[in-house]
């Protein structure tokens, strides 16, 4: 009858093929996607009220001024020179929001790091499962 090591390193060894290139696929292509991805910043605005209308207002990394029309109904819980955190595109500063921007695969970043995990214990436990 053969013993539990016997049995475990097949099963290592298939834990290793199966998870350790599928996590590192994984990390590869959520890497690849976040460099393609608009990076975001945050930047300090204020909400502005003048003869064109209300809104806000904020500087962007080069310094140039950005206005996001409102419109009364959409903040009327702010009134003019109250500050807001923007959070704007670097590549287009006209795309903003003002609550942060949620990160693109996340849930494919943690499977491909707990898969790779998964799969690097499964190789080093290959090695040192025949010195007992």
């Amino acid at each position: 009858m053969p013993g539990v090591l016997d049995i475990a390193g097949p099963i290592l060894e298939v834990l290793m093929w199966i998870c350790l290139p599928a996590g590192l696929i994984l990390l590869l292509t959520v890497g690849v996607m976040r460099r393609l991805d608009d990076q975001w910043t945050a930047s300090d605005g204020v909400v502005y009220a003048d003869k064109s209308g209300v809104g806000f207002r904020w500087f962007d990394h080069h310094y140039q001024v950005h206005n996001a029309p409102m419109s009364p109904h959409d903040i009327s819980d702010m009134a003019p020179g109250d500050p807001v955190t923007i959070h704007y595109a670097v590549k287009n500063p006209t795309r903003w929001r003002t609550s942060a921007p949620e990160v693109r695969g996340e849930t494919a970043d943690v499977l491909g790091r707990v898969l790779t995990g998964i799969g690097a214990v499964a190789l080093i436990s290959g090695f040192v499962l025949p010195l007992f």
